[in-house]
């Protein structure tokens, strides 16, 4: 009769997969208890993102950015961190918004929320959106040049996203790039 299994070969399959199974300090590591579904995306090229800022602002295309970000920034902060910010918009009419991702790692968001406090964001719900915390600029805010302004950061999960556009006055018009935004980083 052939035999199919040695007894060496189960011992040390067993001794392998206890070795495996096991950590130092015998506690689980709590960075694999709950895997996220969330990534920051590749890439800009993200149709469903594009085509949520084209009902707004036809026709609307990725605009590709070479960002030199200043220290201290959200840009700088979602850089840095291994994130991403994309433009989408109508380029020539200078009409358009960017989608930052990055993941919450180190501090990030506390550190971000911070400072988006001294600038005057409030805590806010995204009506349709379960994020675990949002800040917004607030009602009527305008950039540096005077010019309108709107801004939110969403934490879902791990994951920081922020929307900014000088067009969107609500979160009616927001929400389906917010969304778009929640759906390609999945």
């Amino acid at each position: 009769m052939k035999k199919f299994f040695s007894p060496s070969i189960g011992i040390t399959l067993a001794a392998s997969l206890l070795v495996g199974c096991s950590t130092s300090g015998g506690e689980m590591d709590s960075s694999t208890e709950k895997a996220s579904i969330y990534k920051v995306p590749a890439s800009c090229e993200l149709d469903p993102v594009n085509s949520a800022f084209a009902k707004i602002i036809p026709p609307s295309k990725y605009i590709p950015t070479e960002w030199t970000p200043a220290e201290g920034t959200d840009l700088y902060a979602v850089i840095n961190s291994g994130g991403i910010a994309c433009t989408y918009g109508d380029e020539a009419a200078e009409v358009g918004g960017t989608v930052m991702w990055a993941i919450n790692k180190d501090g990030l968001w506390d550190e971000r929320v911070s400072a988006w406090q001294a600038e005057g964001l409030e805590a806010v719900d995204i009506p349709g959106i379960e994020e675990n915390a949002a800040y917004k600029l607030p009602e009527g805010a305008t950039s540096a040049d005077n010019m309108p302004a709107w801004r939110v950061n969403l934490l879902i999960d791990d994951l920081w996203i922020q929307l900014g556009a000088a067009f969107i006055q609500s979160f009616d018009e927001a929400t389906p790039i917010i969304q778009a935004a929640i759906d390609v980083a999945k």
